[in-house]
């Protein structure tokens, strides 16, 4: 391509060429520039894409000085795929032979689409950049970032679980989580045509059947002290609120999440949870008493029967709240407060159950209070509790 006497070619890299058009005079509009041409693909043809530089008052170095660093910066924004055109970044196309580093950066890039479109929380991605991290950490201290993605194995997924529960000293439920959340991205990539099989469903769980750590009850003090700062802190209104509903009631938090005010009938005191919001897919009725109906209407007062009874800010909101909504709100309030970190949010509802059963109730009643499909999952979540029970003799005179 011929060139004009006043554009000097200063750099070339890669397929790309840079000149620098210096105008015969300074005078009026006429400034120097550097352009280069860049292939428009919509437009299957090349562009030339002009950035000018300043006149510097006429001083030819300065301006060639000027020139050449303004070549670097462009060299660096075109190898993070910038497109000159849009001035946006190209979408990184992948492919069977894609690196394994590329693939979750894109992975992320879409994790982020999804979170500015609300199809996830802001917790989800949050905990998909966290996993993502310590995933690269590994790969970078195994020497593996050059592999492409169809080559990492469920070898080197387990590695990478096994060392990182050691290194940052993970439980059970978060290796199983992690294991689950990486199992999503290769899912994407398998979904891609990008690796033949997903390496995580090789890798086998933890067995948490008979662990019930997670379900520690909460002691009478704890859970009188818990009771007192939430009734007395207005800030966490709405938390106090659907604790309640989690401990009287045994109703899920995610359930708890979906509520809308057309669900609560005031006249007959009873709150219904159609199929479509409730856990095993059966709609829930529940008979109110008269201090969650006062709760109740002090959150809800007069907002449409549409709107989420928690919306966020302890008041009803036209959008559901991510499922990590009360789970957030419980450890900040655990936080200010200094409460234990053994207190689990969702053991709330364990430790209703056990004190009924102490206070006479049967299995049965409390199978059916919390929905469950067979009296071993009710057992299961008070059993270690149950175990520290003082054992008393039979009350049977028969013998």
């Amino acid at each position: 391509m011929k060139q004009s006497k006043q554009s000097q070619l200063i750099h070339i890299w890669k397929d790309y060429e840079f000149y620098l058009n210096i105008p015969k005079s300074f005078t009026g509009s006429n400034k120097p520039f550097i352009y280069f041409y860049y292939f428009d693909v919509k437009a299957n043809k090349l562009e030339r894409i002009r950035k000018y530089v300043g006149k510097n008052n006429g001083n030819l170095k300065k301006v060639k000085d000027e020139a050449k660093g303004l070549v670097l910066d462009l060299v660096t924004m075109l190898g993070n795929n910038w497109n000159p055109i849009t001035n946006l970044q190209n979408e990184v196309s992948l492919n069977s032979k894609s690196g394994i580093v590329n693939c979750i950066d894109y992975w992320l890039g879409k994790r982020e689409e999804a979170f500015k479109n609300e199809s996830i929380g802001k917790t989800a991605l949050k905990n998909n950049k966290i996993l993502m991290a310590h995933f690269k950490s590994y790969l970078e201290l195994a020497n593996l970032c050059h592999f492409k993605a169809s080559s990492i194995t469920s070898i080197h997924i387990k590695e990478f679980l096994d060392t990182k529960a050691f290194e940052r000293n993970w439980g059970k439920v978060t290796y199983n989580t992690y294991l689950v959340d990486l199992g999503t991205m290769f899912n994407y990539l398998k979904d891609l045509k990008i690796v033949p099989e997903n390496p995580c469903d090789k890798v086998v769980k933890k067995n948490t059947k008979f662990d019930s750590s997670r379900f520690k009850v909460f002691e009478k003090e704890e859970l009188l002290l818990v009771s007192s700062l939430l009734s007395s802190d207005r800030r966490y209104f709405g938390l106090y609120v659907a604790m309640k509903l989690l401990f009287k009631y045994n109703i899920r938090p995610l359930e708890i999440i979906r509520l809308q005010i057309m669900d609560v009938d005031f006249n007959n005191n009873v709150l219904t949870i159609p199929h479509s919001k409730t856990k095993n897919g059966n709609d829930a009725r529940f008979k109110l008493d008269s201090e969650t109906i006062s709760l109740l209407k002090d959150i809800i007062q007069d907002h449409p029967g549409e709107w989420f009874i928690f919306g966020g800010r302890n008041k009803p909101g036209t959008k559901q709240m991510c499922d990590e909504y009360f789970g957030q709100n419980w450890r900040y309030f655990k936080k200010q407060h200094d409460l234990p970190s053994h207190l689990k949010l969702y053991a709330i509802k364990h430790t209703s159950n056990y004190y009924d059963i102490e206070n006479g109730a049967s299995f049965e009643e409390i199978r059916q209070r919390n929905r469950h499909a067979n009296l071993q999952v009710t057992t299961l979540y008070v059993k270690e509790r149950l175990f520290k029970n003082i054992i008393k003799p039979s009350e049977s005179t028969l013998f």
